[in-house]
């Protein structure tokens, strides 16, 4: 997780220069403020993750847990699991969004993007609030994992609610919530998707030249190879929560698998981003540059 940070405060450095602004290899700031979102909330719901599921599991705060009665404290780790959760499962819909209103109107995307990004912010806020804010008034607490976890291997769980006790009332779980979010989200991107790919086949830069058609085509690939780092998310959530509603004695198989996919969901888009797009190639081509200019 360290190295990750170090590459996407590297990213933010570049991006934040003037310089990589004025380039045709350059990123939209739109897409590029979603993608800075998108590693935050990425950061954030790690931690949460690690303190409400991996930490507990290890059996280390077992004796702890099984000593206090449950409190708010627990429920606003869960709370904020999900909430940061339901946070990554929007954005990339609207990277693909914002992504299509460029292809789409090459002129006039900048005053239409802006207006996308006042008011899907907001939104982005609010969606995931609404979502879990059933939860508000439950408590949290230690919940015993099953088998083929050892004994005293634990996870925050909460109970009670606006709407009924998490555990009992089967019309508002956070469960149901987050299977719908997961598949609608997931169904909007992969639609603005193929919109995009239907799109780019049928543009022609007539006007570009050579050079700034290969920058623009490699600027295409990169972000279309982190778009499908997106989709870790969707697969990730979607399957752990059909399982856990349909067979809930099978979900702890699932979860001894769980971590190392919410690791690659953080780690893997600031990577794929940093090593592929060519705005973080500037420094070398510059050289490069110069130095064809000294022997010339």
């Amino acid at each position: 997780m360290t190295p990750t940070i170090a590459i996407m405060l590297k990213i933010f450095k570049s991006c934040r220069a003037p310089s990589h602004w004025n380039t045709a290899h350059s990123m939209n700031h739109h897409i590029y403020a979603i993608i800075m979102l998108y590693f935050l909330f990425n950061t954030l719901f790690f931690i949460s993750d690690f303190l409400r599921f991996s930490l507990p599991a290890t059996g280390l705060l077992t004796s702890w847990c099984a000593s206090i009665q449950p409190n708010h404290f627990f429920k606003i780790i869960f709370f904020c699991t999900f909430y940061f959760n339901y946070c990554i499962l929007i954005l990339p819909f609207l990277l693909c969004l914002i992504r299509l209103v460029i292809l789409l109107y090459p002129r006039d995307h900048p005053m239409i993007c802006s207006k996308i990004t006042i008011i899907s912010l907001p939104i982005l806020f609010l969606i995931p609030f609404l979502c879990t804010a059933f939860m508000l008034p439950a408590l949290g607490y230690c919940r015993q994992m099953g088998p083929p976890l050892q004994y005293g291997a634990t996870y925050i769980y909460y109970s009670g609610g606006w709407f009924g006790v998490g555990l009992q009332f089967t019309l508002w779980r956070n469960s149901y919530i987050h299977l719908v979010m997961s598949v609608v989200m997931c169904t909007l991107t992969i639609i603005c998707s193929v919109l995009m790919v239907f799109k780019l086949r049928q543009s022609v830069f007539n006007n570009s030249s050579a050079r700034t058609k290969q920058q623009s085509q490699r600027a295409e690939t990169s972000l279309s190879i982190t778009m499908i780092s997106f989709i870790i998310p969707f697969i990730n959530n979607t399957i752990l929560t059909i399982v856990y509603l349909t067979v809930p004695s099978c979900v702890y198989y699932l979860m001894i698998f769980r971590p190392f996919g919410n690791d690659c969901e953080t780690v893997m888009m600031p990577w794929i981003l940093y090593f592929t797009h060519p705005m973080f190639r500037k420094k070398r081509t510059v050289r490069q540059s110069s130095a064809v200019t000294r022997n010339v």
